[in-house]
């Protein structure tokens, strides 16, 4: 199912390429086949590519979960020293910019059903923002401060069981967002089943 729907959709953004949507979407679908409870997140959706192919994941396996999705719609944050890469200074503030018109519109262009959308900076968003129960969450905040603000507000309702994915785990240019999710599993090992990195992506598995 998943290369079918890989090899019949377009990517309607570079920001994300086919090897880790692969990955996304495997995961997603070992948290369905495994019975994990609760709705999707996705913080720092952009323009919709990795949001329109979870929720066609999801009508076709036909699950009434809800997806929902937040973002500034005002491109990046300004970094901290703690995004500091030895790289260069790439991904300033206002990069990556996409309206929430946008967003909607490719959801539309799609025949797909609108999600649950969150205009919202990250360090603004409460626990009361998130649905009651997170069985699957896609980080891809880019800096320290925005992925520590997702576990910040997702972490009292993840489920038992529920995979959480860190975009850009492994990108030396964004390394504030191994440090964010590093420091959260030291703070949570016990709940931590298993971690691992795949195509830049960052994998928590949480103990049932």
């Amino acid at each position: 199912m998943i290369d079918m729907l890989l090899k019949k959709f377009p990517l309607i953004s570079d920001q994300v390429d086919k090897a880790e949507l692969r990955v996304i979407l495997r995961e997603l679908t070992g948290v369905l086949d495994r019975n994990i409870g609760g709705d999707i997140v996705e913080l720092g959706c952009y323009k919709g590519t990795t949001s329109l192919f979870l929720t066609r994941l999801l009508a076709a396996r036909g699950e009434d979960r809800r997806l929902y999705l937040y973002d500034s719609f005002a491109g990046l944050p300004p970094k901290t020293s703690k995004d500091s890469s030895t790289v260069g200074d790439q991904f300033v503030a206002g990069e990556l910019y996409a309206t929430k018109s946008e967003l909607i519109r490719n959801f539309a262009r799609n025949n797909l059903p609108s999600p649950v959308i969150k205009k919202s900076w990250f360090e603004d968003l409460t626990v009361n923002d998130m649905p009651t129960s997170i069985g699957f969450a896609f980080f891809d905040g880019d800096f320290y401060d925005s992925i520590k603000d997702s576990f910040r507000v997702c972490s009292d309702r993840f489920s038992s069981g529920a995979t959480i994915i860190v975009d850009d785990y492994d990108s030396e240019a964004l390394p504030g967002a191994a440090r964010a999710t590093d420091e959260w599993i030291e703070r949570n090992n016990t709940i931590v089943k298993s971690f691992h990195s795949e195509c830049s992506l960052g994998i928590i598995t949480l103990a049932k």
